[in-house]
């Protein structure tokens, strides 16, 4: 068995491995070969001419606004629910908008169908709510103005 001490310094003479790469024998930053001139060109430097740039085949497609607006005016409906008539006009101007964005969007040059039935069924659950809310705040109003007129009529 060999001994094995961590403490013990490395012999240099003798490293226990061999070098990984050679030692350069030169210092850094000679050069060990004398450096060619560059060849004078023998023809003129070729201009550069820029390629037109490759014409699509087809029209770019075109996004539906009234998709997109639909989509927005459905989100801000169903943030919106709970303000009474603010959020009907706002759940109906979104179907009408997503309806007549889908319409476009079948058109060809145009996207954004998935936008159109986004806002739809955003206007949609909007509306719901809303109709919910307002039939309750109706009954309370004319619950509240029945009582108040039986006693001071």
């Amino acid at each position: 068995m060999t001994e094995f001490d961590p403490n013990r310094q490395p012999d240099q003479a003798n490293p226990p491995y061999p070098p990984s790469a050679p030692v350069p024998q030169q210092p850094w930053g000679t050069q060990q070969y004398p450096v060619q001139p560059y060849a004078p060109q023998q023809y003129g430097a070729q201009p550069y001419v820029s390629q037109p740039y490759p014409v699509a085949a087809y029209p770019m497609l075109q996004t539906s606004g009234m998709a997109v607006a639909g989509m927005v005016v459905g989100i801000v409906a169903l943030v919106l629910f709970w303000v009474p008539f603010v959020d009907l006009v706002l759940g109906f101007l979104a179907i009408g908008l997503s309806w007549g964005g889908m319409i476009q969007a079948d058109r060809p040059g145009y996207t954004g169908k998935g936008m159109g039935i986004a806002g739809l069924v955003c206007g949609i659950i909007a509306v719901i709510p809303a109709l919910i809310v307002m039939l309750f705040f109706f009954g309370l109003f004319a619950a509240a103005g029945t009582a108040a007129c039986t006693y001071a009529c």
